[in-house]
């Protein structure tokens, strides 16, 4: 009866750390998969043809996001910070210590056919970015206003990500 028993624990501690290494190397191609340059195709928010983003993320899990919108025509803001991939849900902060808007993170997915990345805010299913991979272009970083907290309150300018 003892063997059994130590038979059958270690066949569940077998496949506990089969699943576990599984679910970690998925996650581990999905965090290499969206690291690079982005550019926003499309965004299913209000005035969406307003925005363009684009965003990199590092693999030091850093990110670098320029954003131009209606408040900043001319220019792009550029913001940094840290994300975080964890169960399928990508978070993160920018510098200055604010969340980025989705409060629980979006879901994140990477399509096998064309590269796309899909942001899907985890507690608005309807909020939903794509994103293709791309090259920034020289123009959007070097012409970049960099913003702080300050800046976004006296001009009004809201975050994207």
């Amino acid at each position: 009866m003892k063997k059994v028993m130590i038979l059958t624990l270690s066949l569940f501690v077998a496949l506990f750390s089969v699943s576990c290494i599984d679910s970690s190397s998925a996650e581990d191609a999905l965090a290499k998969g969206i690291q690079g340059e982005w550019h926003l195709s499309s965004w299913s928010g209000e005035m969406s043809e307003q925005i363009d983003i684009y965003v990199e993320f590092k693999a030091d899990n850093t990110f670098n996001l320029y954003q131009k919108d209606w408040n900043t025509p001319i220019y792009y803001v550029h913001y940094t910070g840290t994300y975080l991939i964890a169960d399928g849900v990508i978070t993160g902060k920018y510098s200055d210590g604010k969340n980025w808007g989705a409060t629980n993170g979006y879901n994140v997915s990477l399509s096998k056919d064309n590269g796309q990345l899909t942001l899907i805010d985890v507690d608005n299913s309807d909020d939903i970015s794509l994103f293709v991979p791309v090259t920034i272009p020289e123009n959007v970083k070097g012409g970049a206003a960099v913003m702080t907290t300050r800046g976004d309150e006296m001009f009004n300018i809201e975050r994207f990500l």
